[in-house]
């Protein structure tokens, strides 16, 4: 169940930052080239993407940095197999769903894609902090009960 749970988060949290890069990414047109966005649009299936990335996203996660999987490997190797690998499924999907089509936007998605791997990492540990915090507290009150 934990694991779900944490797969859940994950999916929620990566589909939630890569919207909120393509606003972010909007906005910086608009501000850097004062560019109208009147030609700016989502269509049904590139929303899709974004949860379709979200989710797959969430599998690597579950994969290589649970612990009680592939203790062998270095927790640093499992982060650093784990970014490599939900890029290239990030950039995989960005090409199939045309996130974008020439250098340029590649690299804003690449862009992107590192603002969102901090941002999920930050929410990430964020989370568990939080998780943390509450367990602590109710051992307290059990303690304070004895």
């Amino acid at each position: 169940m934990a694991k779900l749970k944490s797969w859940f988060e994950q999916c929620v949290i990566v589909s939630f930052a890569i919207l909120a890069g393509v606003v972010l990414e909007g906005l910086l047109f608009h501000w850097l080239y004062g560019d109208t966005l009147s030609n700016f649009y989502l269509d049904w299936y590139q929303l899709l993407s974004i949860v379709m990335t979200g989710i797959v996203c969430g599998i690597p996660t579950i994969l290589l940095l649970d612990e009680d999987t592939l203790k062998s490997i270095p927790f640093i190797v499992k982060v650093i197999l784990h970014c490599i690998l939900t890029y290239l499924v990030v950039a995989g999907i960005g090409k199939v769903f045309s996130w974008y089509t020439k250098l340029s936007g590649f690299i804003m998605m690449t862009i992107i894609f590192v603002l969102v791997y901090v941002f999920v990492w930050a929410s990430t540990i964020w989370l568990h902090k939080q998780d943390e915090k509450k367990i602590n507290q109710a051992l307290e009150g059990l303690r304070d009960e004895e």
